[in-house]
C-alpha cells in the first residue's frame, strides 16, 4: 500500500483539480445564468414593444410602418430564438463541467478513504504492539514476583 506521506500528496494534488474543476463548474452556471437573464430582458422588450405597437395602432398605421414594425419585431424573434440557441449549448457545457466535477470529487473521495483506510490499520498496528509491550510488562513483572517469593 501506498505510504502515507505520498497520498496525502496525491490528496492535495486530487483536491486542488476537485476545486479547479468546481470553480469551472460555478463559472458555467454563472454564464448561463446571465445568457436567461439576456433573454429575459429580451422577451420583456419584445413584449414592451408589442404594447407600443398597440398604442400606435390605435391612433393609425400606415401600411409601410406597420411592414416596419413586424420586420423589427421578426428581428427581436430571431434575436430571442439564437439566445435560446446559445443557452441550449451553454447547458451542455455546464453538463460536462458537472460531470468533469464529479469525476474529480469521486476520485478525492477515493483517496481520503484509502488515507483513512491506512491510518486505521497504523493505528491497530500500534495497538497492537502496545498490547504486546504490555503484555510482555506483565508475564516479566509476574515472573519477577514469582522468582522472588523463592
Amino acid at each position: 500500500m501506498a505510504d502515507l506521506k505520498q497520498l496525502n500528496i496525491v490528496k492535495d494534488l486530487a483536491s486542488k483539480k476537485e476545486q479547479q474543476a468546481l470553480q469551472t463548474l460555478s463559472a458555467a452556471q454563472s454564464q448561463i445564468r446571465q445568457l436567461e437573464q439576456q433573454k429575459e430582458s429580451l422577451v420583456q422588450y419584445k413584449l414592451d414593444y408589442m404594447q407600443q405597437i398597440i398604442d400606435t395602432g390605435k391612433l393609425g398605421v400606415t401600411a409601410d410602418k406597420l411592414m416596419l414594425l413586424q420586420g423589427f419585431l421578426a428581428k427581436i424573434d430571431s434575436s430571442i430564438s439564437q439566445q435560446t440557441d446559445i443557452i441550449a449549448r451553454s447547458q451542455l457545457a455546464v453538463d460536462a463541467r458537472q460531470a468533469q466535477w464529479r469525476q474529480a470529487r469521486q476520485y478525492l473521495d477515493s483517496i481520503e478513504f484509502l488515507i483513512n483506510k491506512q491510518r486505521q490499520e497504523i493505528a491497530e498496528k500500534e495497538e497492537k504492539q502496545q498490547q504486546k509491550l504490555s503484555d510482555e510488562f506483565a508475564m516479566m513483572s509476574h515472573y519477577r514476583k514469582l522468582k522472588a517469593s523463592r
